[in-house]
């Protein structure tokens, strides 16, 4: 969170990183393909812990990347069981099926985040059939993104039309995938790391090298940690083992972005930390900012 086409996974997936002044966001994957679009994310300031020795701290994002402490201390998530819906493809059942999963995506993550005394709150989801404008900006067209993530008011923007038009299609695996993608971004926006990388981008200029290469450490990232829910869910409730491995597999369509664009990483490099979440079920193993730039590449 490039290139068009229908039913691209990581085009869903993918969606090329928007810095507008203040945030950074994201939206990505699709089955056959991948699409980037814009988004904006804002982080909120972290309150400050009280001086009282006898008081608790209270939990709050920290602005930093290779070090973060939810990175350094390897964190695992605990198995969830998602109840999601029937698969259809009309608007009404799309847009249950993703409320459904941001349900389920809620339940894994907050105790995962509680537990490492990081600020936990649900995203909002907008799953209306059309892209909207927002706080984040102008909604970006249909062949640049079919999903992102804002952080300006923290919402999951999952299209409809787009999702089962460009994105999707049928493919239930594939819808995961993206939404799990989408609500990586919103785990970063809730621990400090989206806001400390998008001051990153913006100090090194969106475009420029460096800039590109950290968008490309928050997309793979967020591509990790979608399959640490993957992982989690897999085998219980709604997700079987092989909705799960083919969510986990869509990453791998990753359509290739032109070197001046390359916001979201190659095909290879989107699948390989898809995958490593999936195995590894390990915050510690999705620290993208501590890996060589071979790797998110």
């Amino acid at each position: 969170m490039t290139q068009p086409a229908n039913n691209n996974p990581v085009m869903l997936g993918a969606v090329f990183v928007l810095v507008v002044a203040f945030v950074l966001g994201i939206g990505q994957l699709s089955r056959p393909r991948l699409v980037p679009g814009h988004a904006l994310a804002g982080s909120r300031p972290a309150t400050s812990p009280s001086t009282e020795p006898s008081t608790p701290v209270r939990p709050r994002a920290v602005y930093r990347l290779a070090d973060h402490p939810f990175l350094v201390t390897a964190a695992s998530m605990p198995p969830v069981t998602c109840q999601l819906p029937p698969f259809g493809t009309s608007d009404k059942q799309l847009a249950g099926y993703y409320a459904a999963g941001v349900e389920c995506l809620d339940a894994a993550w907050a105790p995962l985040l509680t537990a490492a005394n990081m600020p936990f709150e649900k995203p909002s989801l907008d799953a209306s059939p059309t892209l909207k404008d927002g706080p984040c900006g102008a909604a970006p067209e249909s062949d640049h993104a079919v999903a992102y993530y804002c952080g300006r008011n923290r919402t999951i923007y999952m299209p409809t039309s787009r999702l089962r038009d460009n994105g999707g299609g049928d493919a239930p695996a594939t819808h995961l995938a993206t939404l799990s993608h989408e609500y990586g971004h919103h785990v970063q926006a809730l621990t400090g790391l989206l806001r400390a990388a998008d001051l990153k981008i913006t100090d090194a200029g969106e475009k420029t090298p460096a800039g590109l290469e950290m968008s490309r450490r928050i997309e793979l990232q967020a591509n990790c940690f979608a399959g640490m829910f993957l992982t989690s869910a897999s085998g219980k409730g709604s997700v079987t083992l092989n909705l799960a491995r083919q969510a986990e597999e869509d990453f791998q369509y990753a359509v290739e972005e032109k070197p001046e664009n390359n916001a979201h990483g190659s095909a290879s490099n989107q699948a390989n930390w898809a995958t490593t979440g999936f195995k590894s079920n390990s915050t510690a193993a999705c620290n993208t900012f501590a890996a060589p730039a071979p790797a998110v590449a």
